[in-house]
């Protein structure tokens, strides 16, 4: 039966860490597509596959706990946090840690240093900002990013908590008010999942200041553009109650800055 084929994902090896919301939701969208369940399932796993492609390996899960439990035990030291942070994908880009530290500076001189952080398809990133002494709020549809995250709080009093859910999900954000919100790189993967999609999150985030990147370079490293495509995606899509209050670049990645009006 076709209510089997999402089930059947949910339990499977490779997508058994990722949010059943997720899960299901792209199932929904493949099974509208397709007659065939045997071709929807193909369809929704590779939509998965896309999706999940940046998730830690569990090897790389076990390493980064590794790394934080001797952080801890060795009083903080920041190379063990950086020996961390490097197993996730999207917080190696950013590394060293110094890079991250003026990265942070310089969102937060236009912010204001936030009381409360909510970072979304957030990764191990909360770890380092709880780390910082940052009140961090993580979401995200890895559950090991999420366990990990979680873990890292309890054990070391850092002001950290994560949430594994869907941000094109209902109740996927939260609806608490926050100083800043960071989705880094998440607007160009959720509207490629739903047109739409993107200004929908933004709309939906309860927070002072968005914080929005995009990629500027590809995989290979190369620049074919990327920064003047996506300042003209978000100048087009910059939400009705936002204005810009900033806009820079570092080496591969394009940051906008939204205040609420």
């Amino acid at each position: 039966m076709n209510r089997d084929y999402p089930e059947k994902l949910l339990q499977s090896k490779k997508y058994r860490d990722v949010c059943p919301d997720t899960v299901r939701r792209v199932w929904a969208a493949c099974a509208a597509r397709y007659k065939k369940p045997k071709d929807a399932d193909k369809a929704a796993r590779e939509a998965l596959h896309g999706i999940t492609g940046a998730f830690m390996t569990p090897a790389d899960a076990a390493a980064c706990a590794d790394s934080l439990r001797d952080w801890l035990a060795l009083d903080r030291p920041d190379a063990l946090l950086a020996e961390a942070l490097r197993r996730h994908a999207s917080t190696l880009e950013r590394l060293p840690l110094f890079a991250m530290d003026a990265l942070y500076g310089r969102i937060f001189d236009i912010t204001g240093k936030p009381g409360r952080v909510l970072d979304l398809a957030c990764g191990v990133n909360p770890i380092y900002l709880g780390a910082r002494g940052i009140d961090t709020t993580g979401v995200d549809i890895s559950q090991s990013a999420v366990d990990l995250i979680n873990g890292f709080g309890a054990s070391c009093g850092a002001p950290v908590r994560a949430v594994c859910a869907d941000l094109l999900c209902d109740g996927g954000i939260p609806d608490e008010r926050f100083d800043v919100a960071l989705m880094f790189k998440v607007l160009p993967l959720l509207e490629r999942q739903r047109t739409g999609a993107a200004a929908q999150v933004m709309d939906a985030v309860n927070a002072a200041y968005i914080v929005a990147s995009f990629p500027t370079r590809t995989l290979g490293g190369r620049n074919v553009g990327m920064a003047g495509h996506y300042s003209d995606w978000m100048e087009a899509h910059l939400p009705g109650n936002r204005s810009v209050a900033g806009r820079f670049e570092t080496e591969n990645e394009l940051f906008y800055i939204l205040k609420e009006l």
